[in-house]
């Protein structure tokens, strides 16, 4: 039976083979400590101790020994005679199978390590079975007790014994769990699973890639509850029967995953029954919440758009009011006059009134004019009653589907009595005044749901009115669902924070490990320590800040003071620079396709090797190369398979039956990193660093309109006129784009900026992070620096924010001789009293037990009146005000910013170019897997252009390098986003007859031209 394939012959490469190395590389690896050289000492032979260096040196880079041969390795062995025996002759021949194993044998001493044997493979099962239950994903599991043997000090052992340890450990979980719910799953729910399977229709309509809802409609809303009342009874069964299965949020995720993407067929093809139910199981489990988010969304669009409408309305009625109570004063003004008219008798004085005001009208006039009815608020609630059926219609439906729970008792009382009226269908005005709950809402509020009316025995008495009751409800209920004080407990996004948090009593038992486990150092801080740290800093800056422009060296800053001298407003300009994009140097390569580029990167880079078929271990269908780079155009470009079979070489069948099996998500991404990879090996790449730091990375929402309605797609006149649209939110470092995530246009981005740094899994590691004001917010400068990032956003209005922002640990009087001060102190005993719980919610950040996004939307919209959330609010208040004044006080801080943030613009510009080509920046996706595929092939297509003309790009660098180092120089800020010298449309070619692009001959074309043109270059 084959083994189960997990990692790419590169990444076994990687873990197995000797690693090849430049030359600082080996400076690194080949540095001996003190250690060493005694070790050194015990040998007696140069040949010997040439192989203890290499050895250790392949060790440090792997965590791994080889057998090797000196003359296969002879640069590294120059490399380490020249350094330490230069007299010494290279040797002629391999030192005994005895002292190398001799010289591993003093190393594993050193490094206090150990073989892996017998007893501790029986270990690894055992820690395989429980990281499996933990998440099934092979790759996952492999990196997991790769992980476990560095900890234990042991070498990993070979590729092939993993291999069978995973395999065995994912049959050993899967196993268990078909087993344990054959065993504890009632026969009706085994009935109702088995149910799903036998009726086509029903389980399509589950379907998430099919069904999905699509927009706010009250077709697609009814649709939505129909399918939560379909599945309703079996997901309440599940939340029983799941904690008894002992499966794990990630895994239930992935078995809903392959049910959603597994035929009817397949799934009754099965050979265990049992694993069928359990995919289905999980998938109804995952089903009903993902529908829960798109029904709570859908209630607060609908209240939403009602008030955006009651607001109309009432401007409409204020200003009709208006205009009238204007024209009543006018006459008031014209009959007043009379009084004083002398050439008006006084026997005529009654006759010119009422020839302004005809006496038949007279008193309505003057009861109008005495009580104007300028109660703005009672033309909404008018607006509310006459809309009472449409409120009906549309929200009663959610509002009986969900199940809300607020941290307002009051208004629970409020949520309870509305459910049990309706359900009851009891008329409103049957109950007394007394009955009904009404401490939930502004008191200010109460006239307009009350009204009086006489009772059976005359008498006049208090009523409320039911259709403004149940609107101020939902109103209410919205507010909540906005400001955290109501939850959804039974869906993904809408839950309360304590649900998205690490179990509290776990972590009362095991924060040490926790943190440990973390390798976050400034979460293991002690927190006196932590603000003592960050008091000298910020001490130190203030002094710096304000001293450089005092002495003048700040030249940057402009400061307007008024006749006494007295400070009036500094501020801070900054200049926008180019982004270097579609530079001329470009205009002078040859004209390509995008086929070509992509095949090139293909043939390169070898990234098609990502895209696996869906069913892994049941087909040996590999992808072919044409068929795929046809299929990522056509998803990148918004082109349907019946239009893209007629202006490409690929047959509509082969584009469908890829498009099925081989396109998805996880194999773009994976696609996309690989390109990367190769891209960041290219010599040119760290010249493109912009700081000594490190690798500095940008974010940034690009808007797109939707060709088709889904539920991310919102309304905004502005960028999509009279489409929807959504927000492809981007990761962009050293012109590369790292990740993305489509979101929302109603989402706000600063939500995402730690998820979307967190999501790069490729090997290029980011230092800062640079974002324009949307990515700021309540908590983002916190948690960004205790994940070990630097938050570098570029302000507007600086001096506005720095006035309003600014704080520090002494006294702020202490500053009133500065033009950079702060204007509130740190409430220093708040942050180390809440510090535990601090620690809670960055440790539950970190472990990614929910998405990261979801907590920091709680956090950062959340009503300030919870301890824990101010003292995070003031420990973000250091972070920003440490940043703040770096950004003041550094005009080289603020331009590597621009920098960064031109460079994701023009990424934006690339992508925009690219999903232009079936006209208009739109994407074609149908729901949000498709919407992520879109996103997802237009990065790939990016990538593969950037790493086409970085190619190019780094071999010329490389050649001037040695001939003309100026001109290297120029190449460097020469941009890799340039697209006029590729074509994105017309007839696409992917069969070509396997001719590929020579990059060596355009190298050598360029090279050989009279004088290549750097003019007009980037930054």
């Amino acid at each position: 039976m084959a083994r189960l394939s997990i990692l790419t012959q590169e990444e076994i490469d990687s873990l197995y083979s000797i690693p090849h190395l430049d030359d600082d590389e080996r400076s690194f690896l080949f540095t001996l400590d003190d250690e060493d050289r005694l070790n050194l000492n015990t040998l007696k032979t140069v040949p010997r101790k040439i192989n203890y260096i290499l050895q250790r040196g392949y060790y440090q880079a792997t965590n791994y020994f080889f057998r090797f041969s000196f003359q296969k390795y002879k640069t590294d062995v120059e490399f380490i005679l020249k350094t330490y025996f230069p007299d010494a002759p290279f040797p002629k021949k391999q030192i005994s199978k005895n002292y190398h194993y001799k010289n591993r044998a003093l190393l594993m001493k050193k490094y206090g390590l150990a073989d892996s044997n017998n007893e501790f493979e029986k270990r690894l099962i055992k820690e395989a079975r429980s990281i499996a239950k933990r998440h099934v994903l092979p790759k996952f599991v492999l990196q997991e007790l790769l992980s476990f043997c560095l900890q234990q000090n042991v070498l990993r052992p070979s590729y092939s014994t993993l291999q069978e340890l995973v395999s065995s450990a994912l049959n050993d979980e899967r196993d268990r769990l078909i087993n344990k719910l054959y065993r504890d799953a009632s026969k009706g729910l085994r009935d109702q699973l088995d149910n799903l399977l036998e009726n086509d229709e029903l389980f399509y309509n589950l379907t998430l890639i099919k069904k999905d809802q699509k927009n706010f409609s009250t077709t697609e809303i009814l649709k939505s509850v129909a399918k939560q009342e379909m599945i309703r009874e079996i997901y309440d069964k599940s939340q029983k029967l799941i904690p008894k299965l002992g499966i794990s949020e990630q895994n239930i995720i992935y078995y809903a995953n392959l049910a959603e993407f597994y035929t009817i067929q397949k799934l009754k093809q099965l050979n265990n029954k049992n694993q069928a139910r359990l995919l289905i199981l999980c998938y109804v489990y995952h089903r009903l919440l993902k529908i829960n988010d798109h029904l709570v969304t859908s209630i607060t669009q609908k209240v939403n758009k009602y008030t955006d409408n009651g607001n109309e309305y009432q401007k409409s009625k204020v200003d009709i009011v208006e205009l009238v109570d204007k024209e009543l004063r006018n006459k008031a003004c014209k009959v007043l006059a009379i009084n004083i008219n002398q050439s008006i008798t006084d026997e005529h004085i009654r006759e010119k009134a009422f020839y302004i005001i005809p006496e038949m009208e007279y008193k309505k006039f003057l009861t109008d004019f005495k009580k104007p009815n300028f109660s703005r608020e009672s033309y909404r609630w008018e607006y509310y009653k006459n809309i009472a059926l449409s409120v009906k219609r549309n929200i009663r439906p959610l509002f009986k589907a969900l199940n809300f729970t607020t941290e307002v008792d009051k208004l629970n009382d409020a949520a309870k009595f509305l459910k049990q009226h309706i359900e009851n269908s009891q008329s409103f005005r049957s109950y007394d005044y007394d009955e009904i709950p009404l401490g939930f809402f502004p008191k200010s509020t109460l006239k307009f749901l009350t009204y009086k009316t006489k009772d059976s025995n005359d008498k006049t008495v208090k009523k409320i009115d039911g259709d403004c009751y149940e609107f101020m409800v939902y109103l209410q209920l919205t507010k909540g669902i906005s400001d955290g004080t109501v939850f959804i407990k039974d869906s993904i996004s809408f839950r309360a924070l304590e649900d998205e948090l690490i179990d509290i009593e776990y972590w009362s038992k095991n924060k040490k490990k926790i943190l440990k486990q973390l390798n976050l150092p400034l979460l293991s801080m002690e927190i006196t320590d932590l603000l003592s740290f960050l008091q000298e800093n910020l001490d130190k800056k203030y002094g710096e800040v304000n001293k450089r422009i005092d002495n003048g060296e700040n030249t940057s800053i402009k400061i307007k003071y008024n006749k006494k001298g007295e400070l009036i407003k500094w501020t801070l300009p900054y200049t926008a620079s180019d982004n270097g994009v579609n530079n001329p140097f470009f205009e002078q390569l040859p004209v390509t396709s995008i086929g070509n580029v992509l095949r090139f990167s293909s043939e390169s880079t070898h990234f098609l090797k990502k895209f696996s078929h869906i069913l892994p271990r049941n087909s040996k269908t590999k992808p072919s190369t044409e068929v795929i780079n046809a299929c990522i155009v056509a998803n990148a470009t918004g082109i349907e398979t019946k239009k893209m079979k007629d202006i490409c070489d690929v047959g509509e069948q082969d584009l469908d039956n890829a498009n099925k099996n081989f396109i998805r998500y996880s194999n773009l991404w994976s696609g996309s990193e690989t390109i990367m990879e190769h891209t960041a090996k290219l010599s040119i790449f760290d010249e493109y660093n912009l700081s000594d730091y490190g690798i500095h990375a940008s974010v940034d929402g690009q808007k797109f309109a939707t060709k088709y309605n889904t539920i991310k797609s919102r309304h905004s006149k502005k960028y999509f006129g009279m489409l929807k649209g959504v927000v492809l939110f981007s990761l962009n470092a050293n012109h590369l784009p790292l990740c993305l995530k489509v979101i929302g246009a109603n989402e706000h981005e600063s939500h995402y900026l730690l998820d979307i740094v967190e999501s790069n899994t490729s090997d290029i590691e980011i230092k800062a992070v640079s974002g324009d004001m949307h990515s700021i917010n309540r908590v983002n400068f916190a948690l960004m620096n205790m994940f070990g990032y630097r938050f570098m956003p570029r302000f507007t209005h600086l001096s506005d924010k720095a006035d309003n922002n600014l704080v520090s640990f002494d006294n702020i009087s202490e500053h009133n001789k500065h033009i950079i001060k702060p204007s509130k102190k740190v409430n220093k005993s708040l942050i180390i009293k809440e510090w535990d719980n601090i620690l809670r919610i960055l440790a539950s950040l970190a472990l990614k037990k929910t998405t990261q996004s979801q907590i920091v939307r709680k956090l950062s919209s959340y009503k300030k009146t919870n301890p824990t959330l101010k003292a995070l609010i003031a420990l973000d208040e250091i972070f920003m005000t440490d940043y703040m004044l770096d950004y003041i006080n550094s005009s080289e801080v603020r331009s590597v910013v621009q920098k960064s943030l031109c460079r994701g613009e023009s990424y934006h510009q690339l992508s925009s170019t690219i999903a232009k080509v079936s006209g208009g920046r739109m994407i074609s996706g149908k729901n949000e897997i498709e919407l992520d595929i879109n996103a997802e092939s237009i990065r790939l297509i990016a990538n593969a252009v950037i790493y086409y003309n970085a190619t190019i790009l780094s071999s010329l660098y490389d050649h001037f390098l040695k001939v003309d180092p100026d001109k290297a120089k120029e190449i460097i800020r020469l941009s890799p986003v340039a697209w006029q010298h590729i074509s994105f449309i017309g007839n696409y070619e992917f069969y070509n007859g396997g001719k590929s692009i020579n990059i060596q001959e355009v190298i050598d074309k360029l090279l050989a031209s009279s004088e290549i043109d750097f003019s007009s270059v980037s930054q």
